[in-house]
């Protein structure tokens, strides 16, 4: 494995190490219901458990594509030069009233983690079969790279009209897609969300969900079935995430990382 790194990369990975439970990024809208012709502040986070103590910015070599879909016209594309390294992300008018999804792929970043460290993050992602596969291997001890990718999304409903945009499918290498209107969703509601990798159902993976009401974030959490369905009954209204995690071992021999990492999240306001 080559020992060099770019100086991105290593910032990359210096700034990741500072804190490793800080490790789900989502996008969120200041408003997720604004009226038409109303400017919204687009924000981008980075925390454990649902905290919003680390804004992050719009970082040129990080960001693939930002967009803003609304299920009729092309997507627009929200990135400004201007926005660069500045926050929040985005700052435009919704024009058009219906359900709109903001977007975001993300480049490849990189972390080095002790073995230790490692297994307390796989264990946390459900990801009890690395661990076993890592056990087996003789790689229980041993420090672990991980290459890392993450195709965020979030649901905003403009001027009380909603539409078919909520399950649009954008062709994420992993992508949570809703089965039905997550946004109307009631108090002990149960949504239903099909987790796709590759455009392929994905099963017997770990979703959660937090779910932020007042002061308090709930934490829920289910796994796909077969058809990569999974069913999260949301305790409450208000803002919630859902998030999930693929590893597997980076097959790719000229990269410097041992394994690698897909991540997806999901953003929406329920029972607005």
């Amino acid at each position: 494995m080559k020992t060099s790194l770019t100086l991105s990369v290593l910032f990359i990975i210096l700034a990741a190490s500072l804190s490793l439970n800080a490790h789900d990024y989502w996008i969120a809208p200041q408003n997720y219901q604004p009226r038409v012709g109303q400017s919204v502040a687009i924000k981008l986070f980075v925390g454990d458990h649902f905290s919003e103590d680390k804004e992050r910015t719009l970082h040129q070599q990080m960001t693939v594509d930002f967009l803003l879909h609304n299920g009729t016209t092309t997507p627009k594309n929200l990135i400004v030069e201007d926005q660069f390294s500045k926050t929040p992300v985005a700052q435009f008018v919704f024009d058009k009233p219906g359900t709109h999804v903001i977007s975001m792929q993300r480049n490849w970043a990189r972390i080095e983690m002790a073995g230790k460290k490692f297994h307390q993050y796989l264990e946390h992602e459900g990801l009890h079969h690395i661990i076993a596969q890592r056990n087996k291997a003789g790689e229980g001890d041993k420090s672990a790279t991980e290459r890392y990718r993450r195709y965020l999304k979030s649901l905003v409903v403009v001027g009380g009209k909603r539409t078919s945009t909520w399950n649009k499918q954008l062709g994420h290498k992993l992508e949570i897609i809703p089965l039905s209107d997550p946004t109307v969703a009631k108090q002990n509601e149960t949504v239903q969300f099909r987790v796709l990798l590759d455009n392929n159902a994905l099963a017997n993976v770990q979703l959660a969900a937090l779910g932020r009401q007042a002061d308090k974030v709930t934490d829920i959490h289910t796994t796909t079935g077969k058809n990569g369905v999974a069913s999260l009954k949301l305790p409450h209204t208000g803002e919630w995430l859902v998030r999930l995690v693929y590893l597997r071992r980076c097959a790719q021999k000229d990269v410097e990382a041992d394994w690698e990492s897909f991540w997806a999240a999901l953003t929406f306001l329920a029972g607005s």
